[in-house]
């Protein structure tokens, strides 16, 4: 997603309607622009093509939906920004978790749970239906990367006005570390992004779709260091709101490289599945290059796949 160089007077109004009137209004937009010929799109074919060995009409189709989702997520961004307290918790009604049962026993604990969800579709309505959802009142510790945008942390420091004190941790403040264990083990929910490139530190490698991927990796260390339950997250955007999808709980029993590795596979697991059920709305496609980076700078993802 590029940065937001300004904001249209078409934008801030259809980012001010409901939820589900806004994604109707977006798609209008694009279904307009489809019918003269002018279908944004976001570049991706060939890689959809390749990597998930599509066919081109299908590869296409998902490149059409990619540039519709990267709009949406920016409008997503831009309505939690603007729109108010009341209005939001209207729109969180729109979300909806699958398995509840999973996120409320575990929040009945009372124990650091880390969420680990991907940079996939809405996903910050996504996490803040969950919090608001499941662990009210609860302290958030949230790790970010050094280059978030101002926006995007803008819309974060919003869960304070639902009661719940966030803290920020970038993923490379290694001053910061420990004293962010010492508040997660207070019993926070901390949310980690499972998909990050491995110059965010700590690589393992983590193929999906046949590629020697890695990704930045340090949710075994966390988890033990806080005993926080790990739950990854799906999030993917619906026709006139959200899913969140909880995956299978785990626990990390040690600090060693055997659990370091099951761990991986896991997370592993977790993001291929979840780009593979919604590949249109996964974020850092254009990025792709990035997490061959470590097997192989000038490996063409082409060739790769």
């Amino acid at each position: 997603m590029e940065p937001i160089s300004g904001v249209s007077r078409k934008a801030a109004l259809i980012a001010g309607l409901p939820l589900p009137l806004r994604r109707l209004a977006l798609r209008t937009v694009f279904r307009v622009y489809a019918a003269v010929g002018r279908s944004p799109r976001s570049g991706l074919a060939d890689r959809f093509e390749r990597v998930l060995r599509l066919p081109r009409r299908e590869a296409r189709r998902l490149d059409r939906e990619a540039a519709f989702h990267d709009a949406l997520a920016e409008l997503e961004w831009l309505a939690l920004l603007t729109r108010s307290r009341a209005a939001i918790q209207r729109d969180l009604a729109h979300v909806v978790t699958q398995s509840p049962e999973v996120l409320r026993r575990i929040a009945a604990s009372g124990e650091p749970v880390i969420l680990a969800p991907l940079h996939m579709g809405p996903y910050v309505i996504g996490l803040l239906s969950i919090l608001v959802t499941f662990f009210p009142g609860r302290s958030v510790l949230i790790l970010r990367r050094r280059d978030d945008r101002p926006l995007e942390t803008r819309v974060m420091e919003r869960i304070t006005e639902f009661g719940m004190p966030v803290r920020f941790l970038t993923v490379t403040d290694r001053a910061g570390y420990l004293p962010a264990i010492r508040y997660a083990r207070r019993g926070a929910v901390i949310v980690v992004f499972a998909d990050l490139p491995p110059r965010y530190g700590k690589p393992a490698p983590m193929p999906i779709f046949g590629l020697p991927t890695a990704f930045a990796f340090g949710i075994d260390s966390l988890a033990h260091l806080t005993g926080a339950t790990v739950v990854p997250l799906a999030i993917g955007a619906e026709a006139g709101g959200a899913v969140v999808v909880p995956r299978y709980p785990f626990a990390v029993q040690a600090n060693d490289a055997l659990e370091r590795g099951r761990v991986a596979d896991l997370m592993r697991r977790h993001i291929e599945t979840t780009i593979r059920e919604r590949p249109a709305q996964w974020h850092f496609w254009p990025s792709l290059q990035e997490y061959l980076a470590a097997e192989d700078p000038l490996m063409p993802i082409e060739r790769a796949a």
